[in-house]
């Protein structure tokens, strides 16, 4: 799933805008940067992307604190907001989304289309759904949205493993704090990096976590273990210590140590001086959150939506990150916006949505 163009009308403060996300090929651009400065509607710009896809595919898609409401969607002086998309499928997407439908039983036909027009109205015009209303055309395709959520409803069954994922996508957004994590903690996991036992049930809200460093934890763990035969599932701890050594060299995430205190604690190293977990920068942590939630959430074949790309990260780190982007999870669209001139000076110019002149110093991040 990407998006070749979009068309945003009456959200927020833009009354009309036309973006395009392709190359002169016609292909869909791997990264494409939201350049511009503060107040010039770059975060509105992903909120209504996200909005207007995420809807379809029946799955989380905001940041936390995004609302949807006429006070802070539609624009002052106006009855609605809208916003259409045209949005591409590849051949293996649309085959797997067949697939997945015949392995849930469900009486949905797959089309054939490469490319669908969605249009996203607010409020609803029909006055049924509080979420605003959604066209598709052709008006069958909208199946094609539910590939990802299907997958996610299968998989306490069985029908599916984890590896399908990789063939189906949605819409990821990363705000400026990297939140919207989440993962609930395997109990036998738990009791093992907490240093207690609890028996409460599977759905324990109580190992519900949004920490990074618990969720780290919990991967490293699950990692020295093989997956139960037939399982096709990626070494997640390490995939996130590849990219980390990649993008913060020469620091280094060595693994998972005892501390002075018997407890668990994740130990890197610059180079010279080793440290805990605590002892990470804000730039490190940032990325980690990042990374964190690409692997474990198992972003692939979607439209992945930064704010603030560069956010506390060096000049050097964020070239590297930029680079690293597109291949962290197969075949995602990366949307980002960054106030950074270093960050605009290193993709090509069509690669760059220019919302205004920025200054040549770091500006703050905008809300």
């Amino acid at each position: 799933m990407k998006i070749a163009r979009a068309k945003i009308e009456n959200f927020r403060q833009i009354e009309t805008l036309d973006l395009d996300f392709t190359d002169s090929l016609g292909r869909v651009r791997d990264v494409s940067l939201i350049v511009g400065p503060n107040t010039s509607g770059k975060t509105t710009i992903l909120d209504a992307l996200a909005v207007s896809i995420g809807l379809g595919t029946e799955l989380s898609f905001g940041r936390p604190d995004f609302v949807i409401s006429p006070r802070t969607i539609v624009r002052r002086g106006v009855l609605e907001s809208r916003v259409t998309c045209w949005v591409r499928f590849s051949r293996e997407e649309i085959e797997a989304t067949r697939e997945i439908i015949q392995h849930a039983e469900d009486n949905l036909t797959i089309p054939d289309n490469e490319e669908v027009q969605m249009t996203w109205v607010y409020p609803d015009p029909n006055k049924r759904s509080r979420f605003g209303f959604t066209y598709y055309d052709p008006s069958r395709s909208w199946p094609l949205f539910k590939g990802r959520v299907k997958v996610a409803r299968l998989l306490s069954s069985r029908r599916v493993d984890w590896s399908w994922f990789q063939r189906v996508g949605g819409v990821f957004t990363f705000d400026q704090q990297r939140t919207g994590m989440g993962r609930t903690i395997p109990r036998e996991i738990w009791n093992i990096i907490s240093g207690a036992v609890t028996n409460e049930e599977p759905d324990d809200p109580n190992r519900r976590t949004a920490d990074p460093r618990a969720i780290l934890l919990s991967l490293a763990v699950q990692s020295k273990f093989e997956p139960a035969p037939g399982v096709i599932q990626a070494d997640q701890f390490k995939l996130i210590k590849e990219r980390y050594d990649q993008v913060c060299a020469p620091h280094k995430l060595l693994g998972v140590v005892r501390d002075d205190l018997g407890e668990l604690d994740l130990h890197f190293t610059d180079g010279v001086h080793e440290y805990y977990y605590d002892g990470l920068s804000s730039g490190e942590k940032m990325l980690l959150l990042f990374l964190i939630r690409m692997v474990s959430e198992h972003v692939h074949q979607s439209v992945v939506l930064v704010d603030e790309v560069e956010l506390h990260q060096h000049p050097i780190w964020q070239s590297r990150l930029l680079h690293a982007l597109p291949r962290i999870g197969i075949n995602n669209q990366i949307i980002a916006t960054t106030h950074s001139p270093y960050l605009r000076d290193l993709v090509a110019r069509e690669a760059i949505i220019n919302l205004g002149e920025i200054a040549e110093t770091g500006e703050e991040a905008e809300r």
